[in-house]
């Protein structure tokens, strides 16, 4: 039963998000530090709960899978740690890095975008944006093991799983540093929970219709590819 708590914790986050998603577009007028609070929260009861549902599987399932060798599930580990440890910067969203680096929260900047589209096979598979810095996450890379807390082979992993050199050397064509380059948060979720899937489907007893619809979702599509970003430049400020 554990174990279909903390996957019902993690079905709940994605609702959660979901609707922080909507709020901000509502709220980002009005009150944007409530706005940005609502999508940072989100994001980092997500976190929390893929690192749950992580120990409970090395507890209750003997590790089926070596998280930490499976891009899919480092890179949300990865984060996780950067926030939870206090890291590279707690891995950014756009809007903080924004508020911590323009002149002003509404001076325009340039910024380079990589999304991971869904999968062709998926009609109206995409997702909404949820960027977070990839020049953080770099960071976090680059930063000696004790201190990352990741294995050695992380970096090679996660740069290879989202095309790093390529987004990397077509920012730089754009004219855009690295500390500008953002990637899409929202499909490397998805893709951790379709990683899982057939890892837990035996073992987790839904409890609500979220914990069900994730269940079948995580089962039925197809993953994002990440080994294809879709890349371009994006403008960005935020009201004062």
């Amino acid at each position: 039963m554990p174990l279909s708590h903390s996957f019902e914790d993690l079905t709940q986050t994605f609702r959660v998000l979901v609707e922080a998603d909507f709020r901000y577009k509502q709220l980002i007028s009005i009150d944007r530090p409530e706005a940005v609070g609502n999508v940072e929260t989100a994001v980092n009861a997500m976190l929390n709960a893929f690192h749950n549902l992580y120990d409970l599987m090395q507890q209750e399932l003997d590790a089926p899978v070596d998280w930490y060798d499976t891009p899919e599930l480092c890179v949300i580990l990865a984060i996780r740690n950067a926030r939870h440890h206090n890291k590279a910067n707690r891995i950014r969203s756009i809007y903080n890095y924004h508020v911590q680096t323009a002149a002003t929260p509404n001076t325009e900047h340039t910024y380079y975008y990589a999304n991971f589209l869904a999968n062709p096979e998926e009609e109206g598979g995409n997702f909404f944006d949820i960027p977070i810095s990839w020049g953080d996450i770099k960071e976090l890379l680059e930063l000696p093991r004790a201190e990352s807390r990741l294995r050695a082979s992380a970096s090679d992993i996660i740069r290879n799983y989202v095309n790093a050199d390529l987004i990397e050397s077509s920012a730089e064509e754009a004219g855009v540093g690295e500390n500008d380059i953002f990637i899409n948060f929202v499909p490397l979720a998805m893709n951790a929970g379709i990683k899982l899937h057939s890892y837990i489907e035996a073992h987790v007893t839904p409890q609500s219709v979220e914990a069900t619809s994730f269940l079948d979702l995580f089962g039925s599509v197809a993953p994002s590819i990440t080994s294809e970003p879709d890349c371009d430049t994006m403008t960005f400020s935020l009201p004062e």
